[in-house]
């Protein structure tokens, strides 16, 4: 007889079940019933966790956006003397172990949140403020820089930073069209070592 699984695994496994799942099918293409089965775990388990697929879907983010935070200050130089090279470091690092992934969490869950706010208001407003967090905290470096005489000052900083998410974006639909990841080095080594430079 199998052994029953320990409570406090079942809910990050089910996150990691979720989102290879939504990797394979999307978020519409997959159900409730195929997640607990491949956990192997009881449906009504998924709803001790879970009121909802809407919820589950809006935690896999949140749970991503955690993931990223982790990787961010893991990678990030604070002290760096180019803060716009720190940003580029921090990327590329991260981006090395997006690759190394069996799943590319990167492109799933921007896939997802596409998938999700065209019904969801919570979905977006989830995604709009883990948006507004990441977009701060990559304009403080550019205005570091633009301090320190690194960075162009023709364009808001603020600006920069939405140039450089519309960009990242793009290279992740690029990268999923062309099945080639150097789309999105290229974004992050022309944005933060060309373009933004003074």
């Amino acid at each position: 007889m199998a052994r029953p699984k320990n409570p406090d695994t079942i809910r990050p496994l089910l996150l990691e079940v979720g989102l290879t799942l939504f990797a394979k099918r999307g978020y519409h293409g997959t159900g409730i019933k195929e997640i607990v089965d491949t956990a192997g775990v009881p449906k009504g388990s998924f709803y001790n966790y879970f009121k909802s697929k809407e919820e589950f879907g809006i935690e896999i983010v949140r749970w991503h956006s955690a993931d990223f935070w982790q990787k961010w200050h893991a990678s990030i130089d604070a002290n760096a003397v180019d803060p716009l090279q720190a940003l580029q470091d921090c990327f590329d690092t991260m981006l090395v172990d997006h690759i190394d992934c069996a799943v590319n969490t990167f492109s799933v869950v921007a896939h997802l949140i596409a998938e999700m706010c065209e019904t969801s208001t919570e979905c977006r407003i989830t995604s709009k403020t883990l948006l507004d967090d990441m977009l701060a905290n990559v304009a403080a470096y550019i205005v570091e820089a633009q301090h320190l005489g690194l960075a162009r000052s023709d364009i808001d900083a603020n600006e920069m930073a939405s140039i450089f998410w519309d960009a990242w974006t793009g290279s992740i639909l690029r990268m999923k069209i062309e099945d080639n990841r150097e789309a999105m080095k290229q974004c992050v080594s022309l944005l933060f070592g060309n373009l933004f430079k003074k």
